[in-house]
């Protein structure tokens, strides 16, 4: 299972144009989901939605600013169902095409539901999760979906500006529980495990704590047999559930010998600490696990190659059927985007409206990814890295093709790029060549030209008066040749 889409209404900065009726789509994939954008675009707002579905919350806390006389809601659909098992079993008559529609609002309203003969009337407002019936078209309530939703989704959220005290959690939906229950199994059937039990028995039983209580027992049962009759009772302490056991644990942190619970330390270690656990949990994770893993600016305090190892890490877990959302700002961590299994979503604020604008990238033009082209499709900077890819691949093709006899660049752009570029409207420009030293005749050049040849012999920059180029040119050129490779026979582009 996966999240396959988010509909936001009115959530945080998600305002939506009532006057459109028109509200917050995302799509995502089920690998890694790469939000990337300015700061204040949303980027961890999207993270803070999937939390308030989970966890729930208070609308003023959640609505957008001016519409808080509407209604807030998160609503998700989770894809690739199988019939649920278990506990989990009143979940299948709601699925639908392996689908399931979820969500959370602050809307108040009763509908009835239930089989027919039998249907009863609930309430719903925001502290209730609901659940949409594709036959009656309405969202509803079975019993206990409140208390099971982690079942189907199970968000471990890292954030950037706050404390990760849930990395702290020994719980069984906590990922630091799911490690350590993981990795300990087998201590259950260890001789160590065992003489625990005993030494529980001796503590807790007849020649332990039972002969303390012996008298109060005595004292209540005296009392119930006056009131209630004849009745015996007796306190009963059994050996505790191991993951009871491991709840009660935490983390301590040690420097200079002095021994520190580790929710007393800084962001940084707190952090730190929850991202080192997702890469130990991701070697021991094992296949059909269905978590989400929500990780804020992971770069944070990461250098470069922490920051491969760590995306290895969460490339492993979403092998193993976890699902990952990234806020990032890193060209390094992006380059590890996988076309077929993850999702580059791109947030934005339209310039007339301020209203958000959200766009993906659907696809590459290379692979392995180049970390110039996904910076220049993720955050829209030019750079001389991807324009020289651009360009040399356009080159080899033109040599291989069309001219394998000649390889001078100024045939090149006189037979291939001038044609090319008009077509696509890009005039020329006037060009000074230099060559061992000596300025040669003005020319007119093609903007890829002009920029790939002063990236390669910056001296054609020493007279200013002569040869000028900017970044707008940079971005020009890098449209111009984005357009020409895309026109070509990919396949026929061979390194």
């Amino acid at each position: 299972m996966y999240i396959k889409k988010i509909v936001l209404h009115n959530f945080k900065s998600f305002s939506s144009d009532n006057s459109k009726n028109e509200d917050i789509e995302i799509q995502f994939a089920s690998g890694i989901n790469y939000l990337v954008g300015n700061n204040n675009v949303g980027k961890t707002t999207i993270l803070n939605s999937l939390d308030f579905l989970t966890t729930g919350g208070k609308k003023e806390n959640v609505i957008s600013k001016g519409h808080e006389q509407e209604n807030v809601s998160v609503t998700i659909v989770i894809d690739d169902v199988n019939p649920l098992e278990g506990s989990l079993k009143k979940y299948n008559p709601y699925i639908e095409n392996h689908q399931l529609m979820l969500k959370r609002s602050s809307e108040e309203n009763t509908v009835k539901q239930g089989k027919d003969g039998k249907e009863k009337s609930v309430k719903f407002d925001i502290k209730k999760v609901r659940i949409f019936n594709f036959q009656k078209k309405q969202f509803e309530n079975p019993t206990g979906i409140g208390n099971t939703i982690t079942d189907l989704i199970d968000p471990q959220i890292v954030y950037a500006d706050m404390h990760n005290e849930d990395y702290q959690d020994f719980g069984t939906t906590k990922t630091t529980g799911k490690l350590i229950q993981t990795i300990t199994q087998d201590f259950q059937a260890s001789p160590e495990f065992a003489a625990l039990k005993r030494a529980h028995k001796d503590a807790f039983g007849v020649n332990g704590i039972k002969k303390y209580l012996s008298d109060t027992e005595n004292n209540i049962d005296e009392i119930l047999s006056n009131q209630f009759g004849n009745s015996k009772i007796k306190f009963k302490f059994g050996f505790p559930n191991v993951n009871d056991l491991i709840k009660k644990g935490n983390i301590v942190s040690t420097e200079n010998g002095i021994e520190t619970d580790i929710s007393e330390k800084g962001n940084g270690l707190q952090r730190a600490l929850a991202l080192a656990i997702i890469q130990v949990y991701s070697k021991v994770s094992t296949k059909d696990e269905n978590t989400q893993f929500l990780i804020d600016e992971p770069e944070i305090y990461l250098h470069p190659k922490a920051q491969d190892k760590l995306i290895d890490s969460l490339v492993n877990l979403s092998k193993n059927g976890n699902q990952v959302f990234i806020t990032t700002h890193s060209p390094y961590i992006l380059r590890h985007y996988r076309e077929d299994n993850d999702s580059i979503i791109i947030l934005s604020l339209k310039k007339e409206s301020n209203q958000k604008e959200i766009n993906s990238v659907n696809s590459l033009l290379f692979s392995p990814t180049s970390i110039g082209e996904v910076t220049y499709r993720a955050f829209g900077v030019p750079n001389v890295d991807l324009h020289q890819l651009l360009f040399t691949k356009i080159y080899i093709y033109w040599i291989r093709n069309e001219n394998p006899d000649n390889s001078c660049l100024s045939a090149f752009d006189d037979t291939f790029l001038k044609p090319e570029c008009i077509k696509q409207s890009l005039s020329t420009k006037s060009f000074f060549p230099r060559v061992r030293g000596t300025w040669k005749t003005e020319q007119q050049r093609t903007i890829p030209y002009i920029v790939r040849n002063e990236i390669d012999h910056p001296e054609t920059l020493a007279d200013k008066n002569k040869n000028v180029w900017s970044e707008d040119n940079l971005k020009q050129s890098i449209d111009c040749l984005m357009k020409i490779y895309k026109e070509l026979s990919i396949n026929r582009i061979a390194d």
